[in-house]
């Protein structure tokens, strides 16, 4: 067969090192490291929320935890070019997605009613992390990613109105909603053609 016609380089295109071949079990258990950070930071949080010298602790832990989600569960899926930097704005661009969640929970026009704005926020926030997955990391654009994001997040988001008097830093409901987002993540995001990436 002639070079011209040789099957390698169509064989590389089809196989990039890119985060939608993953396996599922490794993004789990990302997904799991970061729920148990989550334990350790709210923990942390908690230990630091009565020191006057560290101002707005709770604040921070919204950021951070938002952070190490997007750096964990969201990262896998960027590409090689500028993989640091781009994880770096998937964690920034996570732990703003995270803390707008809390807030419109908090503060938003739904604040009455818990169960409607646990399941609005949970749903919003999976689907911006998909979209802000899709344009950093980048992934192929596709439909799919929204109502597979969006559906995992609002069952994710009723989770939270699940009151466990064991459960005071709400570490299940998180582990809900993270670990079916990684799902949701997972078989609906597609890779970039090879060629796309490398540009």
């Amino acid at each position: 067969m002639s070079a011209g016609l040789s099957p390698e380089p169509a064989l590389n295109e089809r196989s990039p090192s890119h985060g939608t071949n993953s396996s599922l079990v490794f993004k789990y258990g990302l997904a799991l490291t970061s729920v148990v950070a989550y334990a350790v930071i709210a923990q942390l949080a908690d230990a630091l929320e009565p020191i006057e010298a560290i101002p707005d602790a709770g604040l921070w832990f919204h950021y951070v935890v938002g952070a190490v989600f997007g750096a964990l569960v969201l990262g896998p899926y960027v590409g090689p070019k500028q993989r640091a930097l781009r994880i770096v704005l998937l964690a920034i661009a996570s732990a703003v997605i995270y803390y707008l969640a809390v807030r419109f929970v908090a503060d938003g026009p739904f604040s009455y009613n818990a169960t409607t704005s646990f399941l609005i926020a949970g749903s919003a926030s999976a689907v911006l992390c998909g979209v802000a997955t899709t344009l950093l990391a980048p992934c192929a654009p596709g439909w799919r990613v929204v109502p597979l994001a969006a559906v995992a997040g609002a069952i994710g988001g009723a989770a939270f109105d699940v009151k466990l008097s064991f459960d005071q830093n709400l570490l299940l409901p998180h582990a809900v909603w993270q670990l079916l987002l990684c799902l949701a993540l997972h078989f609906g995001l597609r890779e970039r053609p090879a060629m796309a990436m490398a540009e």
